[in-house]
């Protein structure tokens, strides 16, 4: 009996239905070191415009909340949902939808694919941990004509790779697979490799994939098969290593089997999704203990790759970055709605009361955030200042893109009082592996901000006791940012990041800063313009992430165990005291 809080839709005619795709994936690394490995995997397979669920055996995009409220007896074993796929955020859209928004900033017009099937891992129980999905595209004859693969890495990031075969000589072919009746149409495509996914490879190489058709000819081999290779090459264009991933047995529609057969079939592949996470650890632990392979460090993201989920120290900056608003934007409303109405506002008057150069071609601001946000679009939003003395054409606006890749953006903000030379000790560095933003216009971002420096504090709102008063900070408030303007002041020299691309005649010249490190301007305005709830949360975070630099070689965690272990110690003393003076 399907979920009663949704139900089943097709929204295709293609004919396809969800399958169950037992499977078995293989690794052959040929150099520098051999090393091969060969596990099960289970794949779910779900033509795109298809939601409902078939009865408690598997879901596919039902929201989460709908979910929620099911008894843990009536929840779905298997399940594939939006959320957990392509740009973070935007669960309400459904795969589709989020397939089509992402096709857009591609610049492909979605009418080209009108059918499409995804083949992915799925949850189990609420659990999945998916280093790759196969998104499939058909034109309008129904033919294979595009793909993305969506790649996740161990530590949390993600990219996707829209590929449409203009980078192989032979795109499609006819191959015959291993199957009894079925000649497949073969994809071919090749790209350059720039997301970090093992440890033991290096970001540089290219890629060339061969995947067969599951569904050919023209989608009307409804059992389908998957058979998919994936070669990764060095700079030099050596082969270095073979990844596969295929089918063991046609195509099992869920539908149709049985009670019993479900039972069976949960028996004999519910570990799979649990052992995928220990399985990579394992190999992993070979190739460093046995083989003694290179490691190569995790580099930052580019602007093309989805950075990891931020931490709740990120989180609270960013939403404090967020709440900065002029008076004719504040409200009463509650932190949620707060936060929701308050970034866009801010976003708009930074950019509507900066003036950009005439000579310049640009005309607005698009800023996309690593964070997502349910009243945002991924795509970002564009800002135009008030008054503009740039002489480009309107309709040949070139907008300043500026796209932190990372959460960790915001932790490195925090750490800085001058957001403007933050900005430029980013720019300089000379791996932009470390870098942990992109800008198309680094010039005129540069301007933007040091002119926000120059705004006037009183232009913007205070918060006001119940009396009409403006809030003073109290005791305690004034000691911790003393303590953070104190921990801030020993915080590494900022303009450190200078000494290797602008010391020449001296490469151990010890660079320093003599001015005298202040609050940031976001630490000014949390200070004195937001309610003393939001103000401790925000110097309590940025706090411990500047403590945390001090005395737990910048791990937050560590400074949140410290101080747990400090309450449980005072709270046992206090008992232990209590008691001995009852005697």
């Amino acid at each position: 009996m399907p979920f009663p809080c949704y139900s089943p839709k097709e929204d295709d005619d293609s004919g396809l239905k969800p399958l169950l795709f037992p499977a078995r994936t293989t690794h052959s690394r040929f150099f520098p070191k051999k090393h091969s490995f060969s596990y099960s995997y289970l794949l779910i397979g779900v033509p795109i415009g298809w939601r409902g669920s078939v009865d408690s055996f598997l879901s596919v995009d039902i929201p989460l909340p709908c979910l929620s409220h099911q008894s843990i007896r009536r929840r779905p074993w298997f399940a594939v949902h939006a959320k957990d796929h392509l740009e973070r955020g935007g669960e309400h859209l459904g795969l589709k939808g989020k397939l089509q928004a992402y096709l857009k900033t591609q610049g492909e017009d979605i009418r080209s694919y009108p059918y499409a099937y995804f083949i992915t891992a799925p949850r189990f129980l609420g659990y999945s941990f998916n280093p790759v999905s196969f998104w499939y595209l058909y034109n309008t004859d129904k033919e294979l004509k595009a793909m993305i693969l969506e790649v996740n890495n161990t530590f949390g990031e993600r990219r996707m790779y829209l590929l449409n075969g203009s980078s192989s000589s032979s795109v499609q072919s006819e191959d015959r697979v291993e199957t009894n009746t079925t000649t497949s149409r073969t994809f071919r495509d090749t790209w350059t490799k720039d997301f970090h996914v093992s440890p033991f490879n290096s970001r540089k190489g290219s890629y060339a994939m061969t995947a067969h058709d599951p569904f050919s000819p023209r989608l009307r081999n409804h059992i389908g098969t998957i058979d998919n290779n994936v070669t990764l090459k060095s700079s030099k264009a050596h082969a270095k290593l073979v990844a596969r991933v295929f089918s063991t047995e046609p195509g099992v529609d869920p539908a149709t089997l049985t009670s019993w057969a479900r039972l069976r079939f949960i028996a004999a592949w519910w570990w799979v999704g649990f052992v995928t996470f220990p399985r990579i650890i394992k190999e992993a632990g070979k190739l460093f203990f046995r083989r003694k392979l290179h490691v190569w460090y995790r580099p930052e993201v580019l602007k093309d790759s989805i950075g990891r989920q931020a931490t709740m120290e990120e989180t609270l900056v960013f939403l404090s970055f967020c709440l900065v608003v002029p008076l004719n934007h504040r409200t009463n409303s509650s932190s949620t709605s707060i936060i929701e109405r308050s970034f866009r506002p801010y976003l708009k008057s930074l950019v509507e009361y900066c003036s950009l150069s005439a000579a310049s071609s640009a005309r607005s601001l698009r800023y996309i955030s690593p964070i997502p946000n349910p009243s945002i679009s991924a795509e970002g939003e564009t800002f135009t200042p008030k008054t503009s003395t740039s002489t480009a054409d309107p309709e040949k606006d070139e907008p300043i893109v500026f796209k932190p890749t990372t959460p960790l953006f915001y932790s490195r903000l925090v750490r800085h009082s001058r957001i403007s030379e933050f900005l430029s000790s980013e720019l300089l560095r000379c791996d932009d592996r470390d870098r942990t933003f992109w800008v198309s216009h680094p010039q005129l971002l540069l301007k933007i901000f040091e002119q926000s420096r120059n705004t006037s504090v009183s232009a913007l709102s205070v918060e006001e006791d119940d009396n009409g008063k403006e809030r003073s900070p109290s005791i305690l408030e004034r000691y911790g940012w003393r303590l953070l303007h104190s921990l801030r002041n020993y915080h590494t020299n900022p303009l450190s990041v200078y000494s290797s691309s602008t010391t020449n005649n001296n490469n151990n010249e010890k660079k320093s800063d003599i001015r005298a490190f202040t609050l940031s301007p976001l630490d000014h305005y949390t200070k004195h313009h937001l309610p003393s709830s939001q103000s401790s949360q925000y110097r309590s975070t940025v706090t411990k992430i500047l403590l945390s630099d001090v005395v737990a070689f910048g791990y937050p965690e560590v400074v949140d165990a410290v101080a747990y272990l400090g309450k449980v110690g005072v709270s046992w003393g206090v008992v232990w005291g209590v008691h001995a003076f009852l005697g």
